[in-house]
């Protein structure tokens, strides 16, 4: 069982040490308000090779609490020449999040080896409060790595990639729900089985 994160992030030239833990605060996304919110950020972490998919919600039941945690989840893709969505649902339940994820917005260096990790940490956040209700680690299906390497060197060459990118979200949002897309997604695989 996970309880306690612990992350080494250098801000501003300085190494802060970083812990997330169960029943804390969450507290390493700066400038971003999800207070009462639903959705979910998926990152890369600079400092690190793992990626972290912050995943809140606004009156977080117990049951969503626990399929966060343990629930079996299934990955598809929603894919246009360049552009991908991932899906992630649990289970059969409607708990089913968009993942977008633009690799140009990243000057730092942290998408120069997309190999070097599967590794994503999915952190369970009451947005009412901002406390983390739960912590795992699961891997990346390597259907699913690969389909990102690809995809997001491509990125790379794309002239206004991020502006194009963010239309074609934001069309692909205004015409379907995420209960839509998932049924019309290419399967890339499962996660925590």
């Amino acid at each position: 069982m996970l309880n306690c994160i612990i992350f080494l992030l250098i801000r501003m030239e300085m190494i802060i040490l970083q812990v997330l833990e169960v029943g804390k605060p969450f507290e390493l996304f700066y400038g971003r308000d999800m207070t009462g919110q639903d959705g979910c950020i998926f990152e890369r972490f600079k400092d690190g090779n793992e990626y972290c998919l912050v995943i809140y919600m606004s009156n977080m039941s117990n049951k969503e609490r626990e399929l966060l945690r343990f629930g079996k989840i299934t990955v598809k893709v929603i894919q246009e020449g360049n552009f991908i969505l991932t899906l992630i649902r649990y289970g059969n339940t409607d708990l089913c999040f968009e993942i977008n994820f633009d690799p140009i917005l990243y000057k730092d260096g942290r998408m120069d080896n997309l190999l070097k990790s599967n590794i994503i940490y999915i952190i369970g956040i009451e947005s009412n409060n901002n406390i983390i209700m739960n912590l795992r680690y699961v891997n990346i299906p390597m259907k699913l790595l690969g389909k990102y390497i690809s995809v997001w060197e491509n990125a790379k060459l794309v002239n206004g990639y991020s502006e194009k990118y963010i239309r074609w979200i934001d069309n692909l949002d205004r015409k379907y729900s995420v209960l839509e897309l998932w049924d019309v997604g290419v399967y890339m695989g499962k996660i925590g089985y």
